[in-house]
């Protein structure tokens, strides 16, 4: 009775074991790291049954083996539930990169923002094998060494006459038939050509581990001073139209950009209980030119939106490349606009050094920074413990002086505003100052409609003060975000209505407001993103051509070129309509809901894609350590 109830227990914690490990790892695979290769991974699931069966279930007898592989699958649980939640906010694999050089969170706290923004009451699924182990006695166990003979279901290798020999020659093999298939399929790249290209590629050959590795050898032999990219003319430029020409704004125009923090298209005209969230912009919008189908660039953080707008180029991931590239070889808006005369400056209510701005703007062409040293919470104080740089009203009305103050000179001026207030987890609002929604019960939901709300408000006054100065008059103003609220609940839901049929991140949809008042107002339904935002403003004040450099196009074109989203599997949005690019082809994997319908891209179109994609991870990926040289 003893070995039959203690065989009974060993089969239930074996299967438990082996079936926590292998889930989440082909969760890792499919739905983190997409791994392109179903072949090669279905061989290595048949290396890790046999590996298990023969040379770990065995050892389950132990005690001590036991409480090894229970503090394993703990740490591995951690790592899949990091990646897991990365993946939720970032729609990429949680490299080494990110966790050592990423940029910090400042004066609050990622466990807040992880536990009221990215965690989903589903997610302790993850550790139910962990719980249901722990509670059944896995650990507590004692050595079991009167059982000789056990099985996994009755079907270890150790009731099969298969010698140790014989079973570590049999997985060896199918170790190196994964390889060659998965490298096969790959189209026989070397492991630093796969891992170039994205992880999914290096992973589904090689695996997660050997992923790592590759990463962490990266991340230690990179270059400590910045390398400077060569920016050359690639021949895709000769294939579109970048310019319209269709309109010129008169001479000297001011340009001004507010790039708000997490600012969802929709939520502009929406109300609760008949009260508007943002009725500043909402009357903006229906003055000025506004495009509905408008898309921002963030694959590893806010900074990317000041990279996409700055410098018309699409971010990569893994790269931060305000930290990790010398960009005086760039040319960006502000410094064409310099070449022309214009005063250059750029604001943050945040601290200066935050993604390297204080070093990253001047390269690109800003004459001044005001960042948070510059501007006092005068009117609208936060409490200490819960700031996060200077609140957005006091920021924009000391901002607007300071321009009223620039715009005094001959010279036009070129202004770069960030906000800040309306950052997740949306609670670094004055407490005095913003205003109830009644009906909304979600606290996350309410602080952003609160803070949103204050950024309006902020808005609206710096918007009139530079009115009443005249100075608006012949002022292009264009706001727009750098990315969702990335807000799912049931009361409100930040993104699009995709319907998908892969796990894929959906792109964010932001506003892009364009007001001028020789520009009449409209709603455009053409698509675009970040990138396009410069080529759009050079093309109202009169631009003939753009730099070789610049891969947006004016949004004043009829032409429409697909928008990339270069997370470690490219996106792609046309018409309403995502897809993925894996390897050379074009894989459909969603569309806007009640929007469906049947797109083609000719190979050129492809190469032209798979053109801009190489071009800008040669650009953005130059200090990614020893591992690219051999690429290269």
């Amino acid at each position: 009775m003893l070995k039959f109830e203690v065989e009974k227990r060993l089969r239930f914690f074996s299967l438990i074991l082996f079936l926590a490990f292998i889930l989440k790892y082909n969760y890792l695979m499919l739905h983190i790291f997409y791994a392109p290769s179903l072949t090669a991974l279905i061989i290595r699931n048949l290396f890790f049954i046999i590996f298990y069966l023969k040379f770990v279930e065995p050892l389950l007898i132990s005690k001590k083996i036991r409480q090894r592989l229970f503090l394993m699958l703990i740490i591995f649980t951690i790592f899949v539930l990091s990646n897991h939640w990365y993946n939720r906010y970032f729609g990429n694999f949680l490299s080494i990169s990110d966790i050592f050089a990423g940029e910090g969170t400042g004066q609050f706290s990622m466990y807040e923002v992880l536990f009221t923004h990215i965690f989903k009451y589903w997610d302790v699924i993850f550790i139910l094998d962990i719980v249901l182990l722990g509670i059944t006695g896995f650990n507590s166990l004692p050595d079991l060494n009167l059982v000789k003979d056990w099985g996994f279901w009755k079907l270890s290798l150790k009731e099969i006459p298969i010698k140790n020999t014989t079973a570590f020659a049999l997985i060896i093999l199918l170790l190196l038939v994964q390889i060659v298939a998965g490298s096969y399929i790959m189209g026989g790249k070397s492991p630093a050509e796969l891992y170039r290209s994205g992880s999914s590629y290096l992973a589904s050959v090689y695996g997660i581990l050997p992923l790592y590795t590759i990463e962490a050898y990266s991340y230690i032999t990179r270059e400590e001073e910045k390398p400077r990219p060569e920016l050359k003319n690639i021949p895709y430029y000769k294939k579109q139209r970048q310019l319209s020409g269709i309109q010129k704004l008169p001479d000297k125009t001011n340009v001004i950009l507010i790039q708000v923090e997490s600012l969802d298209a929709k939520v502009l005209d929406y109300s609760k209980q008949g009260e508007q969230i943002t009725p500043f912009l909402n009357k903006l919008k229906d003055q000025s030119l506004y495009f509905e189908n408008f898309y921002a660039q963030k694959v590893n953080g806010s900074f990317d939106a000041d990279l996409s707008t700055l410098t018309s180029l699409y971010p990569v991931n893994r790269s931060y490349v305000f930290r990790d590239i010398d960009l005086s070889a760039f040319q960006s808006l502000p410094l064409l606009l310099k070449e022309k005369n214009y005063q250059t400056l750029a604001f943050h209510n945040n601290d200066r050094n935050f993604f390297n701005r204080a070093e990253a703007y001047p390269d690109l062409g800003f004459d001044r920074f005001y960042s948070q040293r510059y501007f006092e919470e005068n009117i609208y104080p936060v409490p200490e413990a819960r700031g996060l740089g200077v609140n957005d009203y006091d920021y924009f009305n000391q901002a607007a002086e300071i321009i009223k103050e620039k715009a005094a000179a001959e010279k036009p001026f070129f202004a770069y505003l960030i906000s800040l207030t309306s950052h997740t987890p949306f609670n670094f609002y004055p407490k005095t100052a913003v205003k109830e929604f009644a009906g909304v019960k979600n606290n996350l939901v309410q602080n952003y409609f609160r803070s949103i709300n204050f950024t309006d408000a902020a808005i609206e006054n710096f918007v009139n003060k530079l009115k009443e100065a005249g100075i608006m008059k012949n002022t292009l103003l264009v706001i727009y975000a750098d990315h969702e609220s990335e807000i799912k609940s049931i009361e409100y839901e930040s993104d699009s209505d995709f319907t998908l049929w892969r796990n894929v991140k959906v792109p964010y949809h932001i506003p892009l407001i364009i007001k001028h008042p020789e520009i009449k107002n409209r709603t455009i339904k053409r698509e675009g993103t970040t990138t396009d935002i410069a080529p759009t403003v050079l093309d109202l004040l009169g631009y003939q051509e753009l730099p070789d450099q610049f891969v947006g196009s004016s949004l004043f074109l009829e032409e429409e070129n697909p928008i990339l989203f270069l997370h470690e599997t490219p996106h792609l949005l046309k018409d309403g309509q995502l897809y993925i690019k894996e390897l050379d082809q074009i894989i459909k994997v969603g569309h806007l809901k009640n929007q469906e319908k049947e797109i083609t891209f000719s190979e050129a179109k492809i190469n032209e894609i798979t053109e801009i994609i190489d071009y800008m991870r040669s650009i953005f990926m130059i200090n990614q350590g020893e591992i690219f040289k051999e690429v290269e």
